[in-house]
């Protein structure tokens, strides 16, 4: 089950299949004039740009659309600029489209002070015609709920003319999909989150939402107000769905502008990966639309509500020293060696980072990157229990449902510091968790967008413990060690379980000297790096010259967004080179 309404998958449930969009321009300007993000074609649809007349842009589109898509259900798609629903030849134009071509619905973009009664029984009109009546959409440019953006932006009308405007469409039967731009000039969470609740709070059908770009041609070309990279969109796009209520279909969450248009932002994501991106970091933090609408809200309050299910992977498995550990279905590997989940923190981790000594002298910052199910970080515990300087952990985690699972299956034994069980529930909870002379916080997304968060030189330990390389290569390219560099104070020590020879290039790359651990236990050796010298205890790695070159080459991610497939193709292809 999708964490959102797809507009795709909703549409095959009410027209039994999707309804592909044939974009017609009828109008040529708007009546107040332009507004500061709107580019000189008026946003008209790339496959009928060199058509003039509609009837050539729709023939046009249709046959894009049956080639490309094999569509057979269409939907006739009025954009570009604002047409007038009160002007006699642009609705004659458009019954004679409708009356030309077997369209199932109509949808017409305008503006929320383009809507006078005429234009609304035009509207009506189209709704009840004979013999082929057809459902009638308006995507209404609403952009935000703040007055004074929409001042700056010159877009001519205030929220209350949306607001009416939404009601008396709805009134007369007419679908209604407001248009939302996040990250607007001066707009802040809080003006994001009024936007959503208050379009909550009225009869709307659909929403489509995208990020702030900028075109060539625009105002916004002038001044270049600041732009979200689609971390920042991802998250600001998360928060504002969960304020729509859940059966809305969500009809567009990103931009697709050309290249050759655009300004800002330059993402290096395509449309398809960050649909991917959304789905899955909502998914992994159990969240959905409409989880934060008044009415969820009261619901859960009422304890009728259920915690989302967990996934079926997430049953216990019990290592060889006891303790417990989980398989991920997503990554196709277990949590932990079952050698011993609790035995390889000790000997992967704790033991060689030296943490109890260091403790003896000076406080730790530790960061605990891929938490799971916190056994680093309850070890780690462990061992400051005596000391008397200050222990704080940092931890970064994809995927609340482990930590949740892990709230319901750990085992708390009676030598733990703290009932580890009850810590897991206060970090879902309230994300920290202190107890005398140490704090957990922890963070749950994507790390690699994280950790550009973190600050310099802030780190003494950091505990590396992602799933494989071969699964996971994402946290194990040389960029994600040069951010694990970054973040280190210069005497720091990095542990993580792995031996990999492309890790070990990836972190001499990132800039990390790097010695070798032998936990023993039956267990692998393991890594340690520092951005100095590492510790003399641990025998220094040298390049292996009679090792094959190719082994050798590092994983890579230059932007810190690809896909585990694109980097491991992209190692593959630098191997065949």
């Amino acid at each position: 089950m999708k964490p959102f309404t797809q507009y795709k998958q909703w549409m095959i449930g009410r027209y039994g299949e999707p309804l592909f969009r044939v974009p017609v321009q009828l109008a040529g300007s708007c009546p107040h004039g332009r507004c500061a993000f709107c580019s000189e074609n008026g946003s008209k649809a790339q496959q009928t740009q060199q058509q003039e007349s509609p009837f050539e842009q729709i023939e046009a589109a249709i046959k894009f659309s049956k080639r490309r898509y094999k569509a057979t259900k269409l939907m006739l798609y009025i954009q570009a600029f604002t047409t007038d629903l009160t002007d006699p030849k642009q609705q004659q134009l458009i019954l004679n489209c409708l009356d030309e071509y077997n369209f199932e619905a109509v949808s017409i973009g305008t503006r929320p002070d383009c809507l006078p009664p005429q234009a609304i029984d035009f509207l009506e009109s189209l709704k009840n015609r004979n013999p082929i009546p057809v459902e009638v959409w308006v995507e209404l440019g609403v952009q935000t709920a703040n007055d004074e953006t929409l001042k700056t932006i010159n877009r001519g009308h205030d929220w209350e003319c949306s607001k009416q405007a939404i009601l008396a469409l709805a009134e007369r039967g007419i679908h209604v999909a407001p248009h939302v731009i996040l990250g607007l000039p001066n707009e802040v969470s809080n003006d994001w989150k009024k936007t959503a609740e208050e379009l909550a709070k009225l009869p709307i059908s659909g929403i489509k939402i995208h990020n702030l770009h900028i075109m060539k041609g625009t105002e916004f070309a002038k001044t270049l107000p600041p732009t979200m990279n689609h971390w920042e969109y991802a998250e600001a796009l998360m928060d504002f769905l969960r304020r729509i209520p859940a059966d809305i279909p969500v009809m567009r969450i990103s931009t697709d502008t050309p290249d050759d248009q655009l300004i800002a932002p330059h993402w290096h994501l395509e449309k398809g990966q960050f649909l991917d991106y959304v789905i899955q970091q909502m998914t992994c933090r159990q969240i959905s639309q409409g989880d934060l609408t008044s009415g969820a809200l009261e619901y859960r309050k009422s304890g009728k509500s259920k915690t989302p299910p967990l996934p079926h992977s997430m049953t216990p498995v019990i290592t060889a020293d006891g303790s417990v550990t989980f398989f991920s279905n997503d990554w196709k590997e277990h949590y932990h060696t079952k050698s011993g989940a609790r035995l390889e923190a000790e000997k992967k981790f704790i033991e060689p980072s030296g943490l109890t000594e260091k403790l003896k002298t000076s406080s730790v910052q530790l960061l605990d990157v891929c938490f799971g199910l916190g056994n680093n970080s309850l070890a780690a515990l462990g061992a400051s229990a005596d000391a008397k300087h200050n222990l704080d952990i940092t931890a970064l985690e994809i995927d609340k449902r482990v930590v949740r699972a892990a709230s319901k299956s750990f085992q708390t034994l009676e030598t733990d510091p703290v009932n580890w069980k009850m810590v897991l529930n206060e970090l879902l909870q309230h994300s920290t968790f202190h107890i005398p002379h140490s704090t957990i916080s922890l963070a749950f997304g994507d790390a690699r967008w994280l950790i550009q968060n973190l600050p310099d030189d802030a780190f003494d330990i950091v505990f590396h413990d992602p799933f494989s390389s071969q699964h996971c290569p994402e946290l194990w390219t040389v960029e994600f060690f040069q951010q694990l560099h970054r973040v280190m104070k210069p005497d720091g020590v990095l542990l993580t379980y792995s031996s990999s020879l492309p890790v070990r290039s990836a972190m001499r790359e990132a800039g990390f000297f790097i010695a070798e651990t032998e936990p023993g236990c039956r267990m692998g050796n393991g890594t340690i790096a520092s951005p100095s010298e590492p510790p003399p205890v641990f025998p220094a790695i040298e390049q292996d010259a009679q090792v094959d070159q190719h082994r050798l080459i590092p994983y890579r991610d230059e932007f810190l967004c690809a896909t585990s497939k694109a980097i491991l193709r992209q190692r593959q292809e630098a191997i065949e080179k």
